[in-house]
C-alpha cells in the first residue's frame, strides 16, 4: 500500500511538474485560444482577434499583450449585410499594447470574465464604422456599451480598479470610408470600473460617469441637419471637480474653412454629471468663456409672427446654467431672408447672465431673454449705407434687462467724402449730413422685440445730438416731387419699427450750411442750446391708432443769440397731412442776420433791432395759412451784386427803393402790423423750406404794408 501510495504521489508530482511545464510552454496559446474562443462566441463570429506577443505572469496575475487587434470577419460581415441584420455599429480596434496587473486568469479563462487591478491601453486606435445607409443610426444603449465590451471581448463581466487608456484616437465613418466624427489622443483615467450582467445597461457610462477625468486633444463632429460641423478643441471633462474645459470650440458650414462660431476658453462648474453623461445635457452652475466669434442666424418663425433667431444645439440636447460670463466676442448677425446683405457686426461684446438659462433645440432668443436677467455690453458697430456714402457707427453700448435699459455713447452718421467731393459727384442739389448723437438713453425698452425682431420700442429716451447739413446752391434743382416726404410721412416708411413714448433732446447744436446761388458764398444757420420734447415718435400702426399726433416742443438760441421757442403738431396717419406749428423768437440786433442774409439773400441789413417775432400757421403737402406778429424798429437795409473781383458790393440804386418800400418801424405811429401767411409750397423743396417760407412771407408782408 505503501508502494502504490508512493507511485501515486511520484505521478501526481510528475503530472504537476509536467503540467507545469506544459502551461509554461503553452500558456500563451492557451490564453489566446481562450480568447479567440470568448469573441468568436459572443459575436456570432462576426469578430475575430489577433495579437502578436505577449507576456503572462500567472502568479502574480500580470498580463501584457501586443499589437492586439480586434476587426469584423469580411465573409460574415457580407453574409449578414446580405441578410440586413448587421448592427448599427461595426468596430475595428487595434491597440499597440494591452497590459493588466492583478488580473484573475482563471476567471479570465474559465467564466470569461475580466477582473484585474489596473487596464492599460497604449496607443488604441478605434474605427466604427456607422452601418446606417443613408444617415447615421442613433447609438442606443447596446452600442455603447459594445465600444468596451469588444475592446475586452465582451466578457459576462468587466471589473477593474483602474481603467487608463493613453493617446487613443477614434475615428467613426460610414459604410462608404467618409469620416463622420473624430476624436484624437484621448487620455482617459477611469476608477472604480464594474460592469456584469446584472446590471441596467441604459448607457453604460452612467456606471462610472463619479470617477474619471477625461481629455481630448480635438473632436471633429459630424455634419448636422443645418449643414454645419463643429470641432472641439483641448476637452477636459473631471466628473470628481464636476468641471468641463475646452480650449475652443469651431462651427463651420460645410465646405467653408471660415468659421460661423469661434470660442476660446470654456469653463463649465458646477457640472451635473449624471445628466451630461446620461441624458446628454448640460447643467451646470456657471459658463465662462474668454470670448471670440458667434454667428447668430436671423429666421422667419411664420407668416403671422414676427421675426426671431432662433438656435441650434448640434451636440447637446438641453442646457441649462445658472450664470454665464462671456469675454469679449464678435456677434455678427446674418439674415437668412436676405442672404446678399451685409451681416450686422457688434464688436466686443460682453455678456452676463445670472438667472437660470434653459436652451434646448429650436430654442428662440425671445423664449431665453424673457425669462433671464443680463448684461450686454459693447464697443458698438460700424456699417456703410446702401450708397456708401456715409458711415453708420455706435460706440460704448450696454443693455441691461433689468432696468430695462439701452445706453449708446455715440452714434455717427458720418459722411465718407468731403463737401467739395460731395457736391461734385452730384448732378444735381442735395443735402449732405453729418451728426452725432451723444448719450442716447432709453429707459422702459422691450428688449425682446429690440433683439429678434429689431423693433425700438421704449417710454422714454434722451439724447444730445449735434447735426450739420450742407446744400450747395449753384448746382441745378432737383425737380423730384419732394410730396409725402415730411418728417413725420418719412417716419412711417421707415423699415424699422418704432416707439418711443417722449424723446428729450439735451443741449443740442443744429447747423444749416448753404452755398448761395448768386453768391457763391456760403452762410450757415445755427441753433444752439437746442433743448426739446418730442412726443409719441412712432410708425406702428396701432401705436398711432391710439394716438394719431406726434408733438415737438422745442426751445434754442437762434444764430446762438436769440432764444427761439416753437411748437409742432405733425400727423402721423397716412391719410392726414395736415401740421400746425407756433413760435416766438426773442429780441435781437437785425445786423446779426447779415451772416446769412448776405450770402444766401444777397441783402444786407444796415440798422435795426428786432424786438420779438410771432408765427402760427397750417400747413399741408401743398400751402400753408396762418399770421406773422413781426416787431421791429430802425430798420434798414441795402441790396448787394457780385463785382468782378467776385466780392458783394451794394446795389446802390436797387437800395434806395427797397427801403422806399419798407417800414422802417412796427409798430408805427402806435400801430401794430401783422403779415397773413398764404403761401404756395414749391413741391420740389423740402419740408424745412415750406417752414422758413412761410415765416418769411408773413415777415416780407409786415416789413412792406402790403397784404
Amino acid at each position: 500500500m505503501k508502494k502504490t501510495i508512493k507511485y501515486i504521489l511520484v505521478v501526481i508530482i510528475l503530472a504537476g511538474i509536467g503540467g507545469y511545464i506544459y502551461w509554461d510552454h503553452n500558456k500563451k496559446s492557451i490564453i489566446k485560444k481562450g480568447i479567440e474562443d470568448a469573441i468568436n462566441k459572443k459575436t456570432d463570429s462576426l469578430y475575430y482577434i489577433h495579437y502578436d506577443s505577449s507576456k503572462i505572469d500567472e502568479i502574480n496575475g500580470n498580463a501584457s499583450f501586443y499589437n492586439v487587434s480586434l476587426q469584423s470577419d469580411s465573409a460574415q460581415k457580407e453574409q449578414l449585410k446580405s441578410a440586413d441584420s448587421l448592427p448599427n455599429a461595426l468596430f475595428n480596434v487595434k491597440v499597440a499594447e494591452i497590459t493588466a496587473t492583478g488580473i484573475d486568469v482563471a476567471g479570465l479563462l474559465e467564466k470569461q470574465n475580466v477582473a484585474a487591478k489596473k487596464i492599460v491601453l497604449n496607443n488604441p486606435s478605434i474605427n466604427i464604422i456607422n452601418t446606417g445607409k443613408d444617415k447615421p443610426k442613433s447609438f442606443d444603449a447596446s452600442d455603447t456599451l459594445e465600444i468596451y465590451q469588444k475592446i475586452l471581448g465582451r466578457f459576462k463581466s468587466i471589473k477593474a480598479d483602474t481603467i487608463q487608456i493613453i493617446n487613443g484616437t477614434v475615428v467613426i465613418t460610414n459604410l462608404a470610408g467618409k469620416s463622420l466624427t473624430t476624436l484624437e489622443n484621448i487620455n482617459i483615467v477611469l476608477n472604480n470600473f464594474l460592469i456584469d450582467s446584472t446590471r441596467n445597461y441604459d448607457n453604460l457610462m452612467s456606471y462610472f460617469i463619479k470617477d474619471v477625468r477625461a481629455t481630448v486633444d480635438n473632436i471633429q463632429l459630424p455634419a448636422s441637419a443645418n449643414n454645419t460641423r463643429i470641432n472641439i478643441e483641448k476637452l477636459d471633462y473631471d466628473a470628481v471637480t464636476r468641471t468641463l474645459k475646452a480650449g475652443g470650440i469651431q462651427q463651420y458650414q460645410l465646405n467653408n474653412s471660415l468659421p460661423i462660431i469661434d470660442l476660446k476658453n470654456i469653463l463649465l462648474t458646477g457640472l451635473s454629471t449624471d445628466a451630461f453623461i446620461v441624458n446628454q445635457q448640460l447643467k451646470a452652475a456657471n459658463v465662462s468663456c474668454d470670448g471670440g466669434l458667434i454667428t447668430i442666424y436671423k429666421k422667419e418663425k411664420t407668416e403671422k409672427t414676427s421675426r426671431s433667431v432662433e438656435l441650434s444645439s448640434d451636440f447637446i440636447d438641453g442646457v441649462q446654467v445658472g450664470s454665464v460670463n462671456l469675454g469679449k466676442t464678435k456677434i455678427v448677425v446674418v439674415n437668412n431672408a436676405q442672404p446678399a446683405a451685409d451681416a450686422f457686426v457688434l464688436n466686443d461684446v460682453q455678456f452676463t447672465l445670472s438667472k437660470i438659462l434653459k436652451v434646448s433645440h429650436g430654442s428662440l432668443l425671445s423664449d431665453i431673454l424673457d425669462n433671464a436677467a443680463w448684461t450686454l455690453q459693447s464697443s458698438g458697430f460700424a456699417y456703410l449705407s446702401k450708397d456708401k456714402l456715409y458711415k453708420l457707427s455706435a460706440s460704448d453700448m450696454a443693455i441691461n434687462s433689468t432696468n430695462a435699459t439701452v445706453d449708446i455713447s455715440k452714434f455717427i452718421v458720418a459722411p465718407q467724402q468731403s463737401e467739395a467731393v460731395f457736391m461734385k459727384n452730384r448732378t444735381v442739389q442735395g443735402d449732405r449730413y453729418d451728426f452725432v448723437f451723444n448719450a442716447i438713453h432709453l429707459q422702459n425698452v422691450d428688449l425682446t422685440k429690440f433683439i429678434t425682431e429689431n423693433k425700438i420700442e421704449a417710454q422714454t429716451a434722451s439724447m444730445q445730438p449735434v447735426m450739420k447739413v450742407f446744400n450747395d446752391r449753384t448746382l441745378p434743382y432737383d425737380t423730384r416731387s419732394k410730396v409725402g416726404k415730411y418728417p413725420n410721412q418719412s417716419l412711417q416708411k421707415f423699415a424699422t419699427p418704432v416707439y418711443v413714448g417722449q424723446l428729450k433732446i439735451n443741449n443740442g447744436y443744429i447747423a444749416y450750411k448753404e452755398k448761395g446761388r448768386q453768391s457763391t458764398q456760403t452762410g450757415t444757420v445755427v441753433f444752439k442750446n437746442v433743448n426739446a420734447t418730442v412726443s409719441n415718435l412712432t410708425n406702428i400702426p396701432e401705436k398711432i391708432q391710439a394716438n394719431p399726433d406726434c408733438k415737438v416742443i422745442a426751445t434754442a438760441l437762434f444764430l446762438g443769440l436769440s432764444k427761439l421757442t416753437t411748437e409742432w403738431r405733425l400727423p402721423l396717419p397716412k391719410t392726414d397731412t395736415t401740421f400746425n406749428v407756433t413760435g416766438q423768437l426773442g429780441s435781437m440786433n437785425a445786423v446779426s442776420l447779415n451772416q446769412i442774409t448776405e450770402p444766401l439773400g444777397m441783402t444786407s441789413v444796415k440798422s435795426g433791432t428786432i424786438n420779438s417775432l410771432k408765427f402760427n400757421f397750417t400747413g399741408n403737402d401743398y400751402n400753408s395759412k396762418g399770421e406773422v406778429i413781426f416787431l421791429y424798429k430802425d430798420l434798414s437795409i441795402e441790396v448787394l451784386k457780385k463785382n468782378k473781383d467776385d466780392e458783394l458790393t451794394e446795389k446802390g440804386l436797387t437800395s434806395f427803393f427797397a427801403n422806399m418800400f419798407i417800414k422802417n418801424n412796427n409798430p408805427q405811429n402806435e400801430n401794430i402790423r401783422t403779415g397773413n401767411i398764404d403761401f404756395k409750397r414749391d413741391i420740389t423743396k423740402s419740408f424745412f423750406n415750406m417752414l422758413w417760407k412761410s415765416v418769411f412771407d408773413g415777415v416780407k408782408k409786415t416789413a412792406t404794408g402790403k397784404k
